[in-house]
C-alpha cells in the first residue's frame, strides 16, 4: 500500500511540474489581459526541421510593467548551438530587465512607470531561419528606445550566418547594397547621414530573410534623423538554387 501511495504521489508531483513548463511556453490569447501572441510568420520548405517556441516573462509591479515574449529554438540536433542562441536571447532580455528592476527606489516618483516588452517574429525561406525580438524600452529617456535584435540562421548546417556569406565572393553585394538603399531614401524623402549619404555598411549588419527577399534594416536614428523611426529596405535581389542572392 505504501508503494501504491508514493507512485500515485510522484505521478501527482510530474504532473504538477508539467503544468508549471507549459505555462511558461503559453502564448497570451489576444483577448486576455498582457501582450497580444507574438507574430509567427512561416514560409518556405523547412518548416518541419525548426521548431521555436515563447517563452513568456512578465512582471506587473509598482512603477514596472515587464511583458517579454521571446523565442526559444528547441529542434536543432546541435544542442549546443541550440543552447548558445537560446541563452543568447534569454540573456540580452534579462539584462535589460535587471536593470529596470534596479532603477526603482525609495525616491522614485509616484507616477513613473518604467516599462521593457518584448515580442517576436519568425522568417524561415529554405535553409535559413530569421528570429526578430522587437525590444520597446522606455525609461523617460528623450530618444526612442525601440529597436530589433536579429538572429540570422542557417538551418542545414545550424550555426549563425552573416550578410557576406549570402552572396558569391565575385559579387560587390556592399556597393549593389548601398546604392538600392541610396535610391529608395530619397524616392521617400529620408535624409541620410546627416546629408552626408550612406558610405559604407556595419561589419555586421543587420538584415533578415522575409519571403525570399532580402531586408535590409537600421534601428531609429541610426542612419538617419529618429523623427523617421527604424527603417528596412527590401532589396531587389532574386535568391538562386544555392541559397546566393543574385543581383539583377
Amino acid at each position: 500500500m505504501k508503494k501504491k501511495i508514493a507512485i500515485i504521489s510522484l505521478c501527482v508531483a510530474i504532473a504538477a511540474v508539467s503544468l508549471v513548463s507549459c505555462s511558461l511556453f503559453k502564448e497570451k490569447n489576444p483577448n486576455g489581459d498582457g501582450p497580444d501572441v507574438p507574430p509567427v510568420v512561416e514560409s518556405g520548405e523547412k518548416e518541419s526541421y525548426v521548431m521555436v517556441e515563447p517563452v513568456t516573462i512578465r512582471n506587473n509591479a509598482d512603477h514596472i510593467m515587464i511583458e517579454n515574449v521571446y523565442p526559444s529554438i528547441t529542434s536543432f540536433s546541435n544542442k549546443e548551438f541550440e543552447n548558445y542562441i537560446n541563452k543568447t536571447i534569454a540573456a540580452n532580455i534579462s539584462e535589460y530587465r535587471s536593470e529596470i528592476n534596479h532603477m526603482v527606489d525609495d525616491e522614485t516618483l509616484v507616477d513613473t512607470i518604467y516599462t521593457y516588452t518584448t515580442n517576436y517574429e519568425k522568417y524561415v525561406w529554405g535553409d535559413y531561419l530569421t528570429l526578430i525580438v522587437n525590444q520597446d524600452y522606455q525609461t523617460g529617456g528623450i530618444r526612442s528606445n525601440t529597436w530589433k535584435e536579429i538572429y540570422n540562421i542557417n538551418i542545414a548546417s545550424e550555426r549563425i550566418i552573416y550578410l557576406e556569406e549570402l552572396f558569391r565572393a565575385t559579387v560587390d553585394y556592399e556597393d549593389a547594397i548601398i546604392r538600392e538603399i541610396t535610391e529608395q531614401a530619397a524616392q521617400k524623402n529620408y535624409v541620410l547621414m546627416g546629408g552626408d549619404g550612406l558610405k559604407k555598411l556595419p561589419m555586421k549588419q543587420k538584415f533578415y530573410i522575409r519571403d525570399g527577399k532580402l531586408v535590409i534594416y537600421y534601428d531609429p536614428s541610426e542612419i538617419a534623423a529618429n523623427k523617421y523611426g527604424a527603417l528596412e529596405f527590401e532589396m531587389p535581389f532574386t535568391l538562386d538554387s544555392e541559397g546566393f542572392f543574385e543581383i539583377n
